[in-house]
C-alpha cells in the first residue's frame, strides 16, 4: 500500500481500513536487528500500536479503530459498558435485545470516524481541518455513553427524578470518567493532551441544552461548529449516535426500519459550518425520525417493558437507603462501581451479609428482594389502560399529569383501591425535538458543486407530511395484579378520562381478562354499569391445549352478575 505525503498523519489502522483487503500487509524490519532485542521489541510494539485493532460487528461488519481508542477500550472504566444493557429491561420482553453499551460505543466511534474522515478527504483545505479533528470526533463517539448508569436511561430519567434529583446528565459524567481514564495513565505516548481532552468533552456535550463550547483560542472547535453535528447533534438531532442505535436496536429486536442510513451518510457536505444533505434525502431523513418514533412505540415504551421498568425502579428506590446509589452519582470513581449487576447484588445480598434479614437497618433490602422475586416469577405490575392526550390540550399548555388520588376518586365500585397500588406513567414519543419538525432545522444543497444551502418546507415536498410531531400518552398500571383490582383501576381511569374530556377522547383497546376470573372482575365494577358494555369483555381468545391453533370462546351473558 502506497502512502502519500498527505497521509503522513493518518494512523496506519485507518489507512488499512480504506483498502478492500482487511488483512494487514507485511512489514519490512531491519534484518540487522537481533530477534528479541529491546530495539526489535520496541519497533514491533510501535508498529503494532499503529495498527489499532479490528472489530467484527454484526451491524457494521469489519472495521478498525485508532490506537488511542484501543487504549481507552482497554480500561476498566470502558469495559464496564459490557455490563450495561443498551435497552435496559426491554431485554425481558425482546429476548434478542441482549446487546450492551459496549458494542454500541464501538459502532458509534466507527461511524464518527467515517463521517469525519469523509469531510477531511473532500473538504479539508476549505475547512482548515486536520487529522486531529478526526481523532477527537472518533473519541467522542467512543466515549459518549461512558456515563450511563445501571439500566441506562431508567437510571437518569426515572430513578433519579423519582428521588427528586434533576439536572444530572450522563454526558457530563462521561467526560468525568474519561478524565479518570487519562489520569490512570491508560493513554500511551501522551497521545491525548489537555486541549484534545477538552475538545472531546465538548463534542460529547454538544446536544445538551444550554451547553456552549469554551471561547478559548486554544480550543478551535468554535471555528468548526460542524464537528458538533457528528456525534451529538443539538442542531437537528441527525447524528451517528442515532444511526448506530437505530440500526443496532432494530437488528436485535427484529423490528424493521425503512430509512437508508448508508445513503444518508454518503450524501452530505459541509456548507456554512454545518453538515447539509442533498435535496433528494428529505424523505429519507423523515424516515429516520419516523423510524425513531416507531422504535419508541413498539420497543422502548412497550407496555410490559414499562411495567418491568416500574418494578425495577421500585426495587432500586426501596434499596437505596442501604446501597446509597443516589449518593454515588457525582464522584466518577464511585459511579463506575455501579452497573446492571446491582440487581443481582440486591437479590443475593445475604451472601455477603449473612443474617441481614434480622437487622432493621437492612429492611429496605429485604423489601426490594420481594419486588425482584415477583419480577423473576413474572408476576408483573399490570397494565390497565392508556389515553392519548388531545394535541390541542398540549398546545394550549393545559395538560398536567393528574395525581393518583384524582383518578381513584372517580371510582365508585366495591373494590378498595389504595393510592400506593396505582401508578400513572406519562410517555412522550416525538421526532427528537418535542413538537417541532426537525427537518425545519436541516439544510440542503443541490449537488456537490453547490456553494449555497437552503431550507425545504414539508408542504413544498408533499402535502402528506404530518403537522404534529409529538404524542403524549398517560398510562395506568396496578401493582396489585388481581383481576378485580386491575378491572377497578381500569374503570377508575376511564371515568377520569370521561370526566376530563367527556366522550371526545377514548382509551386504549378494552382490557381482556382471563375468563375464569370474569365474575370477580365484573363484581369490581359499579352496579350501574350497563351489562352491554361488559359483553365487550366477554369474548376471550384462549389457547387450545390440544393443538397449535387458537379458538374463540364466548362466555354467556348470564354468567355476569346482575
Amino acid at each position: 500500500m502506497e502512502q502519500t505525503e498527505e497521509d503522513d498523519d493518518v494512523p496506519f489502522s485507518q489507512l488499512v481500513a480504506k483498502q478492500p483487503d482487511p488483512v494487514l500487509p507485511d512489514h519490512n524490519f531491519d534484518l540487522n536487528t537481533p530477534t528479541g532485542s529491546p530495539a526489535k521489541l520496541a519497533a514491533t510494539a510501535k508498529q503494532q500500536r499503529r495498527h489499532g485493532k479490528m472489530f467484527n460487528d454484526p451491524v457494521h461488519n469489519t472495521f478498525r479503530l485508532d490506537p488511542v481508542s484501543i487504549d481507552i477500550i482497554d480500561s476498566a472504566q470502558f469495559q464496564r459498558l459490557r455490563d450495561l444493557k443498551q435497552l435496559g429491561m426491554t431485554y425481558y420482553i425482546f429476548p434478542g435485545a441482549s446487546h450492551n453499551r459496549f458494542e454500541h460505543s464501538l459502532g458509534t466511534a466507527h461511524l464518527a470516524y467515517e463521517a469525519a474522515d469523509k469531510i477531511w478527504s473532500s473538504q479539508r483545505a476549505e475547512l482548515d481541518m486536520d487529522r486531529g479533528d478526526v481523532k477527537v470526533v472518533e473519541l467522542a463517539g467512543l466515549c459518549h455513553d461512558l456515563g450511563h448508569g445501571p439500566f441506562s436511561h431508567v437510571f437518569d430519567r426515572t430513578l433519579l427524578q423519582s428521588k427528586g434529583i434533576h439536572g444530572w446528565s450522563h454526558e457530563e459524567m462521561s467526560g468525568k470518567i474519561l478524565q479518570t481514564i487519562i489520569d490512570d495513565g491508560h493513554i500511551k505516548d501522551d497521545a491525548l493532551d489537555n486541549i484534545d481532552m477538552q475538545r472531546v468533552q465538548d463534542l460529547i456535550m454538544g446536544s445538551c441544552p444550554g451547553h456552549q463550547a469554551p471561547s478559548n483560542a486554544a480550543l478551535p472547535l468554535n471555528d468548526k461548529r460542524f464537528l458538533f453535528d457528528i456525534v451529538a447533534n443539538g442542531r437537528n438531532s441527525i447524528d451517528v449516535d442515532k444511526f448506530d442505535y437505530l440500526a443496532r436496536d432494530s437488528h436485535y429486536c427484529n423490528v424493521k426500519v425503512s430509512c437508508d442510513l448508508q445513503r444518508l451518510r454518503q450524501l452530505t457536505k459541509v456548507l456554512d459550518n454545518e453538515i447539509c444533505f442533498k435535496w433528494s434525502e428529505y424523505e429519507n431523513i423523515f424516515e429516520l425520525f419516523h423510524a425513531r418514533s416507531n422504535m419508541h412505540r413498539r420497543v422502548y415504551t412497550h407496555r410490559k417493558a414499562k411495567a418491568i421498568e416500574l418494578m425495577l425502579v421500585d426495587a432500586l428506590i426501596t434499596a437505596d437507603p442501604v446501597l446509597k446509589m443516589t449518593e454515588r452519582i457525582h464522584d466518577p470513581r464511585e459511579f463506575v462501581q455501579m452497573d446492571d449487576t446491582i440487581l443481582k447484588q440486591i437479590e443475593h445480598y445475604g451472601m455477603l451479609h449473612p443474617g441481614f434479614e434480622a437487622s432493621e437497618e437492612y429492611a429496605p433490602v429485604a423489601a426490594a428482594q420481594k419486588i425482584i422475586s415477583r419480577l423473576r416469577k413474572r408476576q408483573l405490575y399490570k397494565y390497565c389502560s392508556e389515553v392519548i392526550i388531545p394535541p390541542h390540550v398540549i398546545a394550549a399548555n393545559l395538560w398536567r399529569v393528574p395525581s393518583v388520588q384524582d383518578v381513584i376518586t372517580c371510582y365508585s365500585g366495591a373494590v378498595h383501591i389504595q393510592e400506593d397500588d396505582v401508578i400513572l406513567c406519562e410517555n412522550s414519543i416525538d421526532f427528537a425535538m418535542k413538537n417541532q419538525n426537525p427537518l425545519d432545522n436541516v439544510h440542503f444543497f443541490d449537488n456537490f458543486d453547490s456553494q449555497h444551502k437552503y431550507s425545504m418546507r414539508k408542504n413544498t415536498v408533499s402535502p402528506m407530511y404530518p403537522d404534529i410531531f409529538q404524542e403524549r400518552k398517560l398510562r395506568a398500571y396496578s401493582r396489585d395484579g388481581s383481576p378485580e383490582h386491575v378491572a377497578a383501576v381500569k374503570h377508575a381511569f376511564e371515568m377520569w378520562v370521561k370526566k376530563m374530556w367527556n366522550d371526545t377522547v377514548v382509551t386504549s383497546t378494552p382490557l381482556r381478562l382471563p375468563h375464569t376470573n370474569l365474575n370477580l372482575a365484573a363484581a369490581a365494577l359499579p352496579l350501574e354499569m350497563p351489562r352491554q358494555s361488559l359483553r365487550e369483555s366477554a369474548v376471550q381468545l384462549t389457547a387450545d391445549s390440544n393443538g397449535p391453533g387458537l379458538k374463540k370462546r364466548k362466555i354467556q351473558l348470564s354468567s355476569i352478575p346482575e
